[in-house]
């Protein structure tokens, strides 16, 4: 079965790719190939015009797979914790718009994913945003942190990095960690809906500017 599967499909002239993460969107090293696989696709393929990222049922991405971690050992752990930063890195720069639909749970990197996203749109009734590092006994690498601290300020940094507090839709917005919630029979529609204003800009120049924009982060990431 596979781990990330990548679908498309045409909307008033608009060809949209949809990444879904799949068995909870745990990252372990298979699940990371796959989702660079399909990343590749959607940088290769310029009939592409926008990025959807989504989930399967209670989870948009649970973040690290943690039993992989700990057979990794700590050089295993921390190369492949970089290694799932580059991929982070690659969707913030993406020539096109993305937009993450969280359907469910975005902890830990699925909360990186999340955020790495151009714009974000939650489910309001089920799932919690969540940065668990605190409880796991865990610190945040460099690009990580360079990433948290761009896009979250205030209240929001300190509850959701320091106390590994669980948040949902309504709270996500008020926290200005997504740009909306919704229903979930609206939440791919809302989505496409975010995507709008982006769309038909040059791949290069969004690139570019992304790279300008986040370069912050990009630095802390080979």
């Amino acid at each position: 079965m596979a781990l990330i599967t990548l679908t498309t499909e045409s909307e008033s002239n608009i060809h949209y790719a949809t990444i879904t993460m799949h068995d909870d969107g745990k990252f372990n090293p298979d699940t990371l190939a796959e989702f660079n696989a399909a990343l590749d696709t959607v940088y290769s393929d310029v009939r592409i015009n926008a990025l959807i990222i989504t989930g399967e049922g209670k989870s948009f991405s649970q973040g690290l797979d943690i039993e992989y971690l700990f057979s990794a050992g700590t050089e295993g752990a921390a190369k492949f914790i970089d290694e799932c930063m580059e991929m982070v890195g690659r969707l913030l720069i993406l020539p096109i718009p993305s937009v993450a639909a969280s359907n469910g749970h975005a902890f830990g990197l699925g909360a990186m994913i999340l955020m790495a996203s151009d714009y974000k749109v939650m489910r309001e009734d089920r799932g919690y945003f969540c940065l668990p590092e605190v409880d796991l006994d865990m610190v945040l690498i460099p690009s990580m942190n360079a990433l948290v601290r761009d896009k979250l300020a205030g209240q929001a940094l300190r509850d959701l990095l320091l106390t590994g507090k669980r948040i949902g839709g309504e709270q996500a917005v008020k926290y200005n960690v997504v740009d909306q919630c919704c229903d979930l029979d609206d939440l791919l529609s809302n989505a496409k809906a975010l995507l709008q204003p982006m769309l038909g800009k040059s791949r290069e120049t969004l690139t570019g500017l992304k790279a300008g924009l986040h370069q912050d982060i990009l630095r802390y990431i080979d």
